[in-house]
């Protein structure tokens, strides 16, 4: 083999593997996908089983049941086969204590906090438990009152009468961005993980949007500063493109942070560079493509 032949063919197979590498993400996606169980279809129906695998000794509900003691089968499930319906398992009577819905199987009820503890027993109006999305929103903290589930990002909550609502959120899969505005606005927060109370992160009660967040493509989150902020003394051009009369700044900072994009945000940012106003900003979360004059 020729000394030059080498290193091409070396460069031609990393070309090919750096071309395969979305290909090879989007087969994973397809393969994680996949290996989510199908909803069992069929009349409301879950069997609760005294150990874990779907064995030891049973009890099949089809209907509500507020006191398991009833049915002698109070705090003994380990796992609950799912046949029909979404099921909301709760640890005390009464549909009280920590509460959990169910869509499916769940052969070891250790990996929700209910193992042995389940107390009452209730099918719910729902197509999915919340679980089965990549993000659901629940009216309450703790992740309980009703749920909304989502897949995809949305510009609006107002359409599904959730907004302003939300007092906690059940992240599955995936990074999100909220935000207290319509059209991922005003104040925002990165989610790659659930929280239990949205109050945490000032965000009770206040989600109008929320969409996913690809840190691959989009790079590391920061949340945006205050925009009331002291003259940087950087004066014009800080990052700036020149006009005659503007300046363009695709993405203004402050001390290396993003700007949150608030109501006058954009026109002082252009006062503190020495101009007189701003006359466009992108609509966005953070300051973004704005033309000062």
């Amino acid at each position: 083999m020729p000394r030059a032949f080498l290193p091409r063919s070396v460069l031609v197979a990393a070309l090919a593997l750096v071309a395969a590498a979305p290909f090879a993400a989007a087969q994973k996606d397809d393969y994680e996908a996949s290996r989510r169980s199908p909803l069992p279809s069929g009349p409301a129906s879950i069997v609760l089983y005294s150990d874990t695998n779907l064995r030891g000794t049973s009890v099949e509900l089809t209907a509500d049941q507020y006191r398991l003691a009833a049915v002698g089968f109070n705090d003994k499930a380990r796992s609950v086969e799912v046949k029909g319906g979404v099921w909301l398992l709760c640890a005390d009577a009464n549909l009280k204590g920590n509460c959990e819905y169910i869509d499916r199987t769940v052969r070891n009820l250790g990996e929700i906090g209910l193992s042995a503890k389940i107390s009452s027993a209730q099918v719910t109006a729902y197509d999915k438990g919340p679980r089965s999305y990549d993000i659901a929103f629940f009216a309450e903290t703790d992740f309980r009152g009703p749920f909304l589930g989502f897949d995809y990002g949305e510009a609006s909550l107002d359409q599904f009468r959730f907004n302003d609502t939300a007092g906690s959120v059940l992240v599955n899969r995936g990074d999100w961005l909220v935000c207290a505005d319509n059209d991922y606005r005003g104040q925002c927060e990165f989610l790659d993980a659930s929280v239990s109370d949205l109050g945490s992160v000032y965000l009770n009660n206040k989600i109008s949007s929320f969409r996913k967040y690809d840190v691959r493509r989009e790079g590391p989150w920061f949340r945006p500063v205050d925009p009331v902020y002291p003259p940087p003394g950087g004066g014009p051009g800080a990052g700036g493109v020149r006009g005659e009369e503007t300046m363009f700044f695709p993405a203004p900072t402050y001390r290396g942070a993003r700007i949150a994009n608030r109501d006058g945000a954009a026109t002082r940012f252009c006062q503190d560079q020495g101009f007189d106003e701003a006359v466009y900003k992108a609509p966005a979360s953070v300051l973004s493509d704005v033309l000062c004059r």
